[in-house]
Formats: structure tokens, C-alpha cells, sequence
């Protein structure tokens, strides 16, 4: 990518917030794929940057046995041994029967390195990924099982969740302000202005605790 290590990389935009990652994209005219608010944190108070490891899903229609659930979710199960440091799990799944991912999983998801979850599906075993300390961003809850009724269809290829298509490799950035995509070819260019942005920020900050009007801040700044 550079220079730089993708865990430098990641560290530097942990030093951030989305909103001001949202507003480099914004002010280097370059689009802001946030995903869709709809997606709600396990934990409000936790946020996570890493670079995105993409799953796609799917409903088994009509369902099979358990045996040949086990079969065919076998790939999906050999992915965790493919996560490395600093990725983010991004699935999109079709249907809403079943769990798309719980605590186990999630267990082995962190031993590989993975420091967050976005799931486009449904969550189960929310006390055990509490337990864990993993942060999702997940659509809905559902206890039941998906052996015999979901498979992995695609992996490390791109994934649309809403209107926002996420590439493998792509930075995500995530907090309770939502979850935000920076593509790989921007991540450098985007952390340097969201760096500047950051420190602006933190004048302008210091200036409004000592009474300084918005409009007063933004002609001095150039930014609010």
C-alpha cells in the first residue's frame, strides 16, 4: 500500500472518529459510502478500524440435513484460518431464517486477528460475543442454526450492503455514528485530511469551551 504497514495504517485512523473521516472523503470530493444506519452495534460505546475480509451468504432453499449442512458449510468454517491482524468480517446475507454468525465463531474470528464484525444478517449468541468483547454491527437476532439452511456462496469478493458496494481490502471504520467505507486506493490521501481534520477540530473545540461562536470558529478555522 506504502510505506506504511496496513497495523500503522489502522492504528493512525483508531485515532479518529467517523465523523471526521466522513468529512477527508467529503472535502476531497470523493464519494462517502456509509452503510446503512439499520445496522446496530452490539456495543454502543465500541468502535473498530480494520480492513475489510468480505463474506457472501445464502439461503439453503429448500433446506437439507444436518449431515450435508455440515458438508457444505465446511468452507465457510476454513475461512477464520484465512483471517489475518487488523481485518473486519463483512457479510452480506440473503434470507432471515437463521444466525449468520454467533460467539463461536466469533471465538475464533479474534484468535485470527479480526477486530470487528459488519454483518448485513442476523446475530446469535450475543451474551457469549459480550463475553468475548467482539463488536457487530448486525441487522437482527435470530437463535436458530444455519447448518442444512445457509452456505458461504463467495468469499474476498465484493459485497453490496444498501447502496454501498465493499471491496476485500477496503478500510472500514466504525462507531455509533455508523460505519463507514474508505476504498483502498483512497486510504492514504483520506487518512492525511482526516489527521488535519482531526487537529483542526481540536482547536476549534478549545475555542468554543472558551466561548467562541460557531460562525466565529468556522472563519478562523475553516471548518466546524
Amino acid at each position: 500500500m506504502s510505506e506504511l504497514t496496513i497495523a500503522e495504517i489502522c492504528d493512525r485512523f483508531r485515532g479518529m472518529y467517523v465523523p471526521a473521516v466522513s468529512d477527508a472523503m467529503y472535502e476531497l470530493g470523493m464519494p462517502e459510502p456509509v452503510l446503512p444506519s439499520a445496522l446496530r452495534p452490539l456495543f454502543p460505546e465500541v468502535s473498530f478500524v480494520g480492513v475489510a475480509f468480505t463474506v457472501e451468504g445464502a439461503e439453503i432453499v429448500p433446506a437439507v440435513s444436518w449431515d450435508e449442512g455440515e458438508q457444505r458449510i465446511a468452507s465457510y468454517l476454513e475461512v477464520f484460518e484465512k483471517l489475518t491482524p487488523d481485518s473486519v468480517m463483512v457479510f452480506h446475507n440473503t434470507g432471515n431464517l437463521v444466525g449468520h454468525f454467533g460467539e463461536l465463531t466469533g471465538n475464533s474470528a479474534v484468535g485470527h486477528g479480526c477486530v470487528g464484525v459488519v454483518l448485513d444478517g442476523n446475530l446469535r449468541d450475543t451474551a457469549g460475543l459480550r463475553d468475548i468483547g467482539l463488536q457487530v454491527f448486525y441487522r437482527d437476532v435470530n437463535p436458530r442454526s444455519g447448518i442444512g439452511r445457509w452456505e458461504m456462496v463467495a468469499c474476498q469478493q465484493p459485497v453490496t450492503i444498501g447502496d454501498v458496494t465493499v471491496h476485500p481490502g477496503d478500510l472500514v471504520i466504525a462507531d455509533f455514528d455508523g460505519v463507514l467505507v474508505v476504498p483502498k486506493a483512497d486510504i492514504l490521501a483520506v487518512l492525511a485530511r482526516a489527521e488535519e481534520i482531526v487537529g483542526i477540530e481540536r482547536n476549534v473545540r478549545d475555542d468554543m469551551r472558551m466561548g467562541m461562536s460557531p460562525l466565529e470558529g468556522l472563519a478562523k478555522h475553516g471548518h466546524i
